[in-house]
């Protein structure tokens, strides 16, 4: 299959190794309207000059499949709606949009223009994820009642990135992959979100970096997520977090990147229980899906629609940061 790379900044180095490395995956064109980065782009990485525009619409003479935006997410909505009048799949970087209004927008005009559109929410195609998914459906521990995560990291520590001087992006932009993992592993999706944000004394975030956030489920769950961007000490399991599902047959955690089973209480036998994860098959499962969706003419998993809904828990939370109450997420 034949891709378009948008975007030839820092995120667009993973994308291109991913997509040459995919045996099914060709790109016939970069488009990127920055010199700085077209110069990078062909002496670090050999991107063929001759093959780079400045700008989707100067490609449609290119025959390709799809898409692959990895440009910042204010540009995601002016390159989702030049993907599709060309009647391109689209396969694009997280966030949806940074404007629930325009993440919307493109939802709806992806479906009418009858495309493809995949978000990269990689994380829950990781080992973790994909066998905790696995073990609450078959009743592990049985009906999950509370989900607990807990993430401490020295995050965006660069002075001057957008990271560091835009308000709630350790909300947005890490919350983002929990969230999403949280409705991918209780398969459930939530209704309301209540949120307290904060910084540290000695926080270099301009701002919000620490959080906790509370999400009602339509099915009963709640789930709980805290987390510090400014930690000074231990980073416990990477960008992971610790998470915690409660249930009447015991628990499941992540510890680290490992899964526990613990059962501990009254009469039960005690058991503590390592979990084998589920392999995950090839180099980039993200892509793997995408190709397969588009071979087989089928909704990719993370699709922009059902991401839709996590991106509302994004949304959600950031309005109840700033208005001081539980939010309906059907308010959005």
């Amino acid at each position: 299959m034949k891709a378009i790379l948008v975007g030839l900044g820092g995120r667009a180095r993973h994308w291109q190794a991913a997509c040459d490395a995919h045996p099914e995956v060709k790109l016939v064109a970069y488009v990127e309207p920055s010199e700085e980065n077209k110069k990078r782009a062909i002496e670090e990485r050999g991107v063929p000059a001759d093959l780079i525009y400045d700008d989707l619409s100067d490609a449609a003479s290119v025959e390709a499949d799809f898409v692959v935006d990895v440009t910042p997410p204010a540009v995601h909505e002016i390159i989702a709606m030049k993907a599709f009048d060309a009647g391109l799949n689209l396969l694009g970087e997280k966030p949806l949009s940074d404007n629930f209004e325009a993440a919307k927008h493109i939802v709806e005009a992806g479906k009418k223009a009858g495309v493809k559109h995949m978000i990269t929410q990689n994380y829950r195609f990781n080992e973790l994820p994909r066998t905790t998914r696995r073990l609450l459906e078959a009743r592990h521990i049985g009906d999950v009642a509370q989900l607990d995560v807990s993430l401490y990291v020295d995050w965006a520590d660069n002075p001057g990135s957008h990271y560091v001087t835009e308000p709630y992006m350790f909300l947005t932009d890490m919350g983002i992959h929990h969230f999403d993992m949280m409705r991918y592993t209780l398969n459930a999706d939530p209704v309301s979100a209540h949120a307290i944000t904060w910084n540290l004394p000695w926080g270099w975030h301009q701002g919000d970096a620490c959080q906790i956030i509370v999400f009602k489920f339509e099915n009963g769950i709640v789930a709980t997520h805290r987390g510090i961007g400014c930690t000074m000490g231990h980073v416990p399991a990477g960008h992971n977090g610790e998470w915690r599902y409660e249930g009447p047959k015991g628990t499941l955690t992540w510890e680290g990147f490992d899964l526990f089973y613990t059962l501990k209480h009254k009469q039960n036998p005690q058991i503590r229980e390592q979990i084998e994860l589920d392999k995950i098959d090839g180099p980039n499962p993200v892509l793997n899906e995408f190709v397969r969706a588009l071979q087989e003419d089928r909704q990719p998993e993370c699709n922009a629609e059902d991401n839709l809904k996590s991106m509302s828990m994004v949304f959600g939370a950031v309005t109840s940061a700033m208005e001081g109450r539980e939010v309906q997420l059907s308010e959005l």
